[in-house]
């Protein structure tokens, strides 16, 4: 573990602490049994830069220890297979729409981009450093380089295929910490008039939706519109048009260019701009605020799970994703409260929550005698869970929402 002390973005040394989690599993370790003896936890600390606004972890886990067994599947979920099959098509009618193209999707995961891309004919690699998710990928005939993206990978691909006419990273800006580095790459990669899309998780959604659960060792950076509008410029390129997307409680797609191409910028960009100016989100003392709520969420939280506790009541965990492992673990809720956890994604099956040592399951495991309540790990995909487990609520079933606020469901 490393730690730094200047910005990503800006290098300069105007970083503040605003929050500290205390010390933290690792969100995507998710743990065989036998290996909860030998477990280890890392102080997780909150970061906000005065100058451009960046919000950043520094305490920095070697990225092998957290990507190359990784077990989160994108396509395990119906809701961001719909979102990405719907990209792929949005962004082959915009900009590759008279040609085929070639695209390179950097932290490509289980191909869910990449596969609904060459179902439309696009000639499409995937770059992800992932060996068990990459051989998913692969399993369904999708071209992988199993790597992180560099410089190098990226001169290598320019050798190999040429340059790329459009680059697309989803979900993937926020694990980078040397954010020069792939700068660089896509630099090399694009080709004059290509185009970088990427999604990122929303700074302003994740304040106003108290995500402080998705702040974890994984998700080194929560971006601002300034922020990366200042990173761009760094490297000669210029955001042209943003659009807010509710995947993830709240993201943003970002598109970028080369600069110089005399092309109007949309009046998005300059609206997200001034609304930033207007919620406050370039101000310290919206994060301070931000601290507060946190705290005021965990009490009442672990306040009613344990009032149903003592009514007798058998609760559960729906849901294993990363954001799940920081509430678990920040609130302190265990086995003591929740008997057992279920998620859809398999790479997780006969393991434990990190820290809690909370088992986890496939959702059939509630049907064996169906628990009063579950407490929605996964609450970013509430109407989907909802959805498919009406047998549960139909007997009297209620879930627990966690954030943004508490909830009980119906």
């Amino acid at each position: 573990m490393k730690k730094i002390k200047t910005c990503r973005i800006c290098k300069s040394n105007s970083v503040v602490k605003f929050l500290s989690l205390g010390n933290m599993p690792l969100a995507g370790g998710f743990l065989k049994k036998e290996d909860i003896p030998s477990e280890k936890k890392y102080p997780l600390n909150v970061y906000f830069c005065k100058k451009c606004s960046l919000v950043q972890v520094l305490d920095v886990i070697p990225p092998d220890m957290l990507f190359k067994d990784y077990r989160y599947l994108s396509s395990s979920t119906k809701t961001l297979s719909e979102h990405f099959r719907k990209a792929a098509t949005y962004y082959k009618e915009r900009f590759l729409k008279n040609k085929d193209g070639f695209v390179v999707e950097i932290g490509s995961n289980d191909g869910v981009l990449l596969k609904p891309l060459s179902d439309l004919r696009i000639s499409a690699i995937g770059v992800d450093p992932s060996e068990n998710v990459s051989k998913i990928a692969r399993s369904k005939g999708l071209n992988i380089i199993m790597d992180y993206f560099t410089k190098k990978v990226a001169k290598e691909i320019v050798n190999k295929y040429g340059k790329a006419d459009l680059i697309i990273a989803n979900n993937v800006f926020a694990h980078i910490d040397n954010l020069d580095e792939v700068m660089d790459g896509i630099k090399i990669l694009l080709k004059e008039d290509g185009v970088y899309i990427f999604e990122v998780q929303y700074i302003i959604d994740l304040l106003e939706n108290t995500k402080y659960d998705t702040m974890y060792h994984e998700h080194l950076c929560y971006y601002s519109l300034h922020a990366l509008s200042h990173l761009m410029n760094r490297f000669g390129i210029e955001i042209f048009d943003v659009d807010r997307i509710p995947i993830h409680s709240g993201s943003i797609r970002v598109f970028v260019r080369n600069k110089g191409k005399n092309e109007s910028i949309s009046k998005k960009v300059k609206e997200l701009l001034e609304l930033e100016n207007k919620t406050g989100i370039l101000d310290e003392k919206s994060y301070i605020t931000f601290g507060d709520l946190i705290n005021k969420n965990k009490i009442e939280l672990i306040g009613l799970l344990r009032n149903l506790k003592k009514q007798g009541k058998r609760i559960i965990g729906y849901g294993a994703p990363g954001s799940s492992i920081i509430l678990l673990n920040y609130c302190d809720i265990g086995k003591e409260i929740l008997d057992y956890v279920v998620d859809v994604s398999p790479e997780r099956y006969g393991r434990v929550i990190p820290g809690k040592h909370i088992e986890i399951f496939h959702p059939d495991k509630m049907k064996e005698k169906y628990p009063d309540c579950a407490l929605i790990l996964a609450y970013t995909y509430k109407d989907e869970i909802l959805s498919k487990e009406k047998d549960f609520i139909e007997k009297g079933g209620k879930f627990i929402m966690p954030l943004p606020k508490i909830e009980i469901l119906p």
